[in-house]
């Protein structure tokens, strides 16, 4: 064997299962995102499921994620001037009791919302608004499905 097919040899020997190992790599990092709901998903996508009438026009900083694995999950986050936050809460989801000094946040819902027993509409949602700098508040939605 010649010089040159050896070192060649040697190339593809170290490098195919360094490629295999990034691209198993990559293909674990990539469920272990969607196992624990920090993949990224279209925020239309997520509000949809989340059942809520869309993000406010004020909206900043979206951020939503997603998951399945034996159940589908969802969050939304993004921020809105403080004094508009509630205001979207109820008409975002009509009907839902929205309570004043919650645990984490300074209010918050947990809308009675209709899935459809399958992973396409959650059967559960909550929603918790919390202070931000600058008159902001930060609206925070997740939900997800039982089955």
């Amino acid at each position: 064997m010649s010089t040159r097919r050896k070192k060649a040899a040697t190339a593809l020997a170290i490098a195919a299962p360094l490629a295999l190992l990034l691209l198993v790599g990559r293909f674990l990092h990539q469920a272990d995102l969607q196992m624990t709901g920090r993949a990224p998903v279209p925020c239309a996508e997520a509000v949809r499921f989340l059942q809520a009438e869309g993000l406010p026009e004020e909206a900043r900083e979206e951020r939503c994620t997603g998951g399945q694995w034996q159940t589908t999950w969802y969050t939304v986050d993004f921020r809105i001037p403080r004094a508009e936050a509630e205001a979207w809460l109820r008409s975002s989801y009509p009907g839902a009791e929205v309570r004043h000094g919650c645990a984490a946040a300074d209010a918050c819902a947990h809308p009675q919302v209709t899935g459809d027993g399958g992973h396409d509409l959650a059967d559960h949602v909550s929603v918790e608004i919390g202070p931000e700098e600058d008159g902001l508040a930060r609206v925070r939605l997740t939900g997800g499905t039982t089955t």
